[in-house]
């Protein structure tokens, strides 16, 4: 048998990549960032000149991934080859980890491996915090609204700390809303947390004396308030 007559069977002949991040070297299946990832896609479509070295193909001359670590790289694997290989290697778990993976799937456009990592963020329990942070950082619709409402809600006060991950301006709109509108002591909320029909307390946004009063103390039956008219007016310029 000839070398003209041997075919590559396409199936279970798999084309690998060599990539470096920080000091260590991966050798992966090529398929997955190429069909999966838009930037690896269009880098693996580059013309390559006959006398230039390949990158990738080999331990001397791998594809150099800079301003990314390791750990991160890791978990995108992990999430990027269980999805196409199935038990193995395992997924990523933590909180911490899908949001690795949420960074380099946004960064290289691995939209279906991004949108996992947002779902498997959601039923990992991440807190409103959190939701706020990453909906800016890494452009997540639906996030943002939700998230501030539930911040709005809770008795205890915006830390420092708290405003600092999430920005001055955004930490100062949401303390706007927070003690902009307090319940007047005389509004009937029973011991479901409902008014006397039965609906949430919605704070009334008409400025009546009646209705809404301006106040330094936290009332505890804030919580069962729903800020969602506040905060659009007061995040206007936000995409919520």
């Amino acid at each position: 048998m000839t070398t003209n007559e041997i075919s590559r069977y396409s199936d279970f002949y798999i084309s690998t990549v060599t990539f470096l991040v920080e000091d260590s070297l991966f050798r992966v299946p090529r398929e997955p960032f190429q069909q999966e990832s838009e930037v690896f896609c269009d880098m693996f479509s580059l013309p390559q000149g006959d006398n230039l070295v390949v990158e990738g193909l080999s331990d001397e001359n791998p594809i150099r991934i800079d301003g990314t670590s390791k750990d991160d790289f890791v978990q995108l694997l992990k999430a990027l080859l269980h999805r196409k290989y199935g038990s193995q290697p395992t997924s990523p778990h933590s909180i911490e980890q899908w949001t690795s993976v949420l960074k380099l799937s946004t960064k290289w456009g691995f939209e279906k491996l991004r949108q996992a990592s947002i779902e498997a963020l959601v039923e990992s329990g991440i807190g409103a915090l959190d939701r706020v942070v990453l909906s800016q950082q890494y452009h997540i619709k639906n996030w943002l609204l939700p998230a501030l409402n539930e911040l709005a809600k809770r008795p205890e006060p915006i830390t420092l700390e708290e405003a600092k991950r999430m920005g001055i301006d955004i930490a100062l709109k949401l303390a706007s809303v927070r003690e902009r509108v307090t319940v007047p002591a005389r509004t009937f909320i029973n011991y479901t947390g409902t008014g006397v029909f039965g609906a949430p307390y919605q704070p009334n946004t008409n400025n009546s004396s009646n209705d809404v009063i301006v106040g330094n103390c936290r009332d505890p039956r804030m919580q069962n308030c729903d800020f969602t008219d506040q905060i659009r007016s007061t995040f206007f310029t936000f995409d919520l």
